[in-house]
């Protein structure tokens, strides 16, 4: 036995089967990998899938999910034949990356059926989803009505969960899928991700017949403990409009829960009148949760009846937060029509008497948003932008005008001179977008390109946004690179335009986590108060490096969240306090089967594959439907409490960066 002992110990190391994957990101191989990821250098990629290192292959295919070039997809499918359990995985997951039918034959030829010890539960759980995300739909109905998993086979139906709700994502639902769901969501035995993949089937499906089994699904709902399954459920009863379903409904908003559910719940209620459920909207405008108000002001903004509105304008006309208050005069100017003229004429003056004292910029932008939903305002909106100096209050404007122009009742309100007044709104959005402010041009375009606003038989030359495009910097202003190239291409009659892409992303500076333990911590220092984020350095070195870079530079010092979703996300990071701007450099996307599945994610906000660069954002629940659309670099493991306590405008005092 010492003999044996001392011939292993001798063998050299190059010559030993390595089976495990092991990701160090201090380690000139995944650094060397992580390059010909971050510089899209596919043929070094491809080498690397049949390297002997299993940690290579690992990192290759990882590479290869986040770019989704179709041209390797036969080199991915021979992973799926990996001896390495988690390459396998991997090998599926970016298969099911590249969004082709044409991986489906290789992804169900890797599927392994004969796995009595249930070894291969992991890559056949992920070969599962990655077929909801490419495979026609006769499949989804074979996926559903698998019968031989056990109930111990833990992985495999949280993959198959998955694969039903990647196939309603597509638009692909049956009946087999629905029952499957349902039986899965009413089994508490069943792992809580299958189960809250199976709520967000309901939650996410555009169409279900829910016919038969819509008191089920309800009972399951009011039955729910897991607060994340809940909030699914809420929004997969917006399949029925059954009037015992909104009685049912109502009485949950009656119970004290988390906030969230009752978001949910409010927007299931759009699928009703505001007869029987005004009460109780006009109760939660003044709750003190400012989400709840303003899910609750959306609803207004969808459903009030034009007779009714006095009892919300009494409610604006009070003292509330600014964000309720902006989004509740929008909600009511939405659903006036053009001819309710003393009602519009009264509204019109209580917002623009709640402008004139507002000091608060973002405020004074939601404001003029709010106008936009009159065409009535186009010459106050243009006077009161041309009074300000401030670049994100004319982004807003624009905005503003660009809501107005494309209203329903536009012609209705100026008749036989509507064209001549669209050309007067049209020469001020040339005159603005020549000024080059990045977020003007922005919003200038994407109003351009809105076929509402039918400016297309007034433009014939595009020689104004070919200039506004040349006085744009890439990559640093993509976004509105790209708005202009889409509203160029749709005066052209071009569906798919050429988008410009940077050339170059900005270099990894491996120093900056050299000296860092493996577990790197982020204390984000608010106006509401700290959170911390712990940062995912192997699953998104890129832009974990980036975050570092820019909190030690102090950059998020003083910016704002400016833009929160109530029960959706926190956004910030934009240098101008808008959707608009970065920094002068865009790192690549990092996709992996890391997912969106609880709250406190921390992902990377893009205007597309490859273009993230300063902007970041939270979520307050789950949000599997960004699952492989954005990268995933971190997740908030205290102060949760303040992300969700978090609104437009709060401001980030500082971040720390620390390691343990």
């Amino acid at each position: 036995m010492f003999l044996a002992l001392l011939l292993v110990g001798c063998v050299p190391e190059s010559k030993k089967i390595l089976t495990e994957v092991v990701l160090e990101p201090t380690k000139a191989e995944f650094q060397q990998l992580t390059r010909f990821q971050h510089q899209k250098q596919t043929d070094s990629l491809l080498v690397a899938l049949s390297s002997k290192d299993p940690s290579q292959r690992y990192l290759a295919a990882r590479a290869f999910a986040s770019h989704k070039d179709t041209k390797v997809l036969d080199s991915l499918a021979t992973l799926l034949n990996d001896p390495v359990l988690k390459i396998r995985s991997m090998a599926a997951y970016a298969l099911g990356q590249s969004g082709v039918e044409a991986a489906e034959r290789a992804l169900i030829g890797g599927f392994r059926q004969k796995d009595t010890m249930s070894v291969d539960n992991q890559s056949n759980g992920a070969i599962l989803e990655a077929i909801g995300k490419v495979a026609a739909a006769p499949v989804a109905k074979y996926v559903a009505t698998a019968n031989n998993y056990r109930s111990t086979d833990t992985l495999l139906i949280i993959g198959q969960m998955k694969s039903l709700y990647q196939f309603a994502l597509r638009g692909i639902t049956t009946p087999e899928q629905t029952q499957r769901a349902l039986d899965v969501i009413k089994d508490k035995s069943l792992p809580p991700v299958a189960r809250l993949y199976a709520a967000h089937y309901f939650s996410r499906a555009k169409e279900i017949d829910l016919s038969v089994l819509k008191f089920q699904l309800a009972e399951a709902f009011t039955l729910e403990q897991d607060v994340d399954v809940k909030m699914a459920l809420a929004s997969g009863l917006k399949h029925t409009d059954d009037p015992e379903i909104k009685a049912i409904l109502l009485n949950q908003l009656d119970l004290q829960q988390d906030y969230r559910v009752t978001c949910n719940i409010i927007r299931t209620l759009t699928n009703y009148t505001l007869d029987s459920v005004q009460p109780k909207i006009l109760e939660l405008l003044r709750s003190d949760n400012l989400h709840v108000a303003r899910t609750a002001a959306n609803y207004v903004s969808l459903k009030a009846d034009p007779n009714r509105v006095k009892p919300f304008r009494d409610i604006a006309a009070d003292s509330i937060p600014w964000p309720i208050r902006t989004d509740l005069f929008s909600a009511i100017l939405q659903v006036l029509p053009y001819y309710y003229t003393k009602t519009k004429n009264a509204t019109r003056w209580q917002l623009t008497q709640a402008l004139a004292k507002e000091e608060n910029p973002k405020a004074q932008g939601a404001y003029l948003k709010a106008l936009g939903n009159d065409p009535e305002n186009y010459k106050f909106i243009m006077d009161y932008i041309d009074k300000s100096e401030d670049s994100v209050l004319k982004t807003a404007g624009m905005e503003a005008l660009a809501q107005l122009v494309a209203h329903k009742d536009f012609y209705a309100v100026y008749q036989s001179t509507a064209r001549i007044n669209r050309r007067k709104i049209l020469e001020y959005f040339k005159e603005q977008m020549a000024e080059g402010d990045e977020g003007v041009v922005g919003a200038v375009a994407n109003a351009i390109a809105d076929p509402n606003t039918d400016f297309k038989d007034l433009i014939d030359t595009t020689g104004f946004l070919q200039q506004a495009k040349a006085n744009l910097q890439v990559p640093g202003q993509l976004e509105s690179v790209h708005a202009v190239e889409r509203a160029i291409a749709y005066l052209r009659g071009v569906n798919q335009p050429e988008l410009t892409q940077a050339r170059s992303a900005k270099p990894i500076d491996w120093s900056v986590i050299a000296k860092m333990n493996k577990k790197i911590r982020a204390i984000v220092k608010t106006s509401k108060g700290n959170f911390t984020i712990n940062l995912l350095t192997e699953d998104a070195p890129i832009s974990v490096i980036n975050f570092i870079e820019l909190s030690k530079n102090n950059y998020y010092d003083g910016k704002i969240f400016h833009r929160v979703v109530p029960n959706f996300v926190a956004q910030t990071g934009s240098p101008r306090g808008d959707n608009y701007g970065g920094a002068d450099y865009v790192i690549s996307s990092e996709f992996s089967p890391i997912s969106y599945d609880g709250e406190g994610y921390v992902g990377m906000a893009s205007a597309g594959p490859h273009t993230e660069s300063t902007q970041w954002f939270v979520t307050h629940s789950a949000t599997p439907h960004l699952d492989g659309k954005y990268t995933i670099f971190g997740k908030v493991e205290s102060g949760m409490d303040v992300v969700h306590n978090l609104q437009i405008g709060d401001e980030i005092l500082d971040v720390i960066v620390s390691d343990l």
